[in-house]
């Protein structure tokens, strides 16, 4: 008998059924369209992010007090620690190793180039590195700075390049172009220049504009320094900073740090840095951190404040929807009292109307929430989306809940109606 009564009450008022389920469906669009944006484009958003420079920086901890201009270490080739190259692999084999995504180390030496004093900086452009049998990983300055601009290419990386390119002031300068060589001055160990090949012309806005930057494997010779670099500075994908980040890690019990280290802030991922490199220093650049952070986390808290006003407009809504089948089907909820029916049995059938118009609501809501979030990414983050299926029961709890909520004041205020005043009431009209 219920599910006559069920089937019966649901074919009819089409339209206001039909505006309890868009309504339900408008505010699980916009939850499923926040919440596949935060699981396919949050990374996105990241690595662009990522793209203009590292946030972790890499030294000796023996080194010493580092003579630096713009973040650049000036200190005679002599003076100071430094890093093993063939070392570096060891960065893709961390805990979040995935999250490690580009990395170059950096050797500087002063030099004379025309007669001018500048800095030689060596570095990887593209270096292929193989991290297991069949995977490669392409890293270097290419990969750490896409957005520096070069005119002309980029260096080749192979053993004996001798491409490089050269600062956008220094060229300047000098009056050196695109295709010209330079001699870069001997040093005392050796009776050769260093000879390079100028690649292409370096704008970063930063210290490498008065630089020449060449392949540091040529550097390190010129430099008597085989295997050996100053610097490795790091990009890494990381959660914004939160107070459990900045806790004192010698003070967590062995469950907190476990969580600690499992989460990948900048601050754990440079621990796990220190680790696979001993006598290293592995510092985080809060200034890049913090703000990705504050970036990450705007974007985030204007997409889930727009969903949770989404929501609430739907609850309202169904709210409303619901009050007012209440009040039409009066009669109907006296005679079922009058009858024997109890409160219970009464909420029951609106219940499981609610939970109907609930899931068919959340089925269309997921869909159309689905394709709205791959609009959104297309249009405003230029990356594609696909249908996050992880999400969709989680989604259809959501629609039942927002309906649910919807029907919860109506059905208390429905237990106050006497049925000896609603069949008198409508006995007399």
């Amino acid at each position: 008998m219920l599910s006559r009564i069920l089937r019966q009450s649901l074919l009819r008022e089409k339209r206001r059924r039909a505006l309890a389920i868009f309504a339900v469906m408008l505010g699980t669009t916009a939850l499923t369209a926040v919440a596949t944006l935060e699981l396919a484009v949050r990374d996105k958003v990241s690595r662009e992010l990522r793209s203009f420079g590292a946030n972790i920086a890499v030294t000796p901890a023996a080194d010493g007090l580092p003579l630096s201009v713009g973040g650049i270490d000036y200190r005679p080739v002599a003076s100071g620690s430094y890093l093993h190259e063939a070392d570096l692999i060891k960065l893709k084999k961390i805990f979040w190793r995935h999250n490690i995504i580009a990395f170059a180390p950096l050797l500087y030496a002063p030099a004379r180039i025309r007669g001018a004093s500048t800095v030689l900086m060596g570095a990887w452009f593209d270096r292929e590195l193989e991290v297991d049998p069949g995977s490669v990983f392409t890293t270097g300055l290419h990969s750490l700075h896409p957005n520096w601009s070069v005119e002309g290419k980029w260096p080749e990386d192979d053993k004996e390049s001798r491409e490089c390119l050269v600062g956008r002031r220094l060229a300047q300068r000098l009056g050196v172009k695109v295709g010209e060589t330079l001699e870069v001055a001997p040093r005392e160990h050796t009776d050769l220049p260093l000879t390079l090949t100028v690649a292409g012309i370096l704008e970063t806005g930063g210290a490498e504009d008065d630089q020449v930057v060449a392949p540091l494997r040529a550097v390190q010779r010129w430099a008597g320094l085989e295997g050996k670099v100053r610097r490795v500075e790091v990009s890494a994908l990381t959660k914004p900073e939160d107070d459990f980040a900045r806790v004192d890690v010698s003070t967590l019990a062995p469950a907190e740090f476990d969580r600690w280290y499992c989460t990948p802030y900048v601050s754990s991922i440079a621990y796990q840095i220190q680790e696979v490199l001993p006598g290293t220093r592995a510092r985080p650049v809060f200034q890049v951190a913090e703000t990705e952070g504050k970036i990450l986390g705007q974007v985030s808290s204007l997409l889930w404040t727009l969903a949770l006003a989404a929501l609430v407009t739907a609850i309202l809504a169904v709210g409303s929807t619901a009050l007012a089948t209440i009040l039409e089907r009066r009669p109907e909820i006296g005679l079922m009292k009058a009858m024997g029916a109890g409160e219970g049995h009464v909420a029951r059938l609106f219940l499981l109307e609610a939970t109907v118009t609930g899931l068919l609501g959340g089925v269309l809501g997921y869909f159309s929430g689905s394709l709205l979030a791959g609009v959104l990414a297309e249009k405003i983050f230029g990356t594609p989306v696909s249908v996050e299926w992880i999400i969709f029961p989680a989604m259809l709890t959501v629609a039942l809940a927002i309906n649910l909520a919807g029907h919860a004041w109506p059905l208390l205020w429905a237990r106050r109606f006497s049925p000896t005043e609603i069949l008198h009431d409508h006995q007399a009209i």
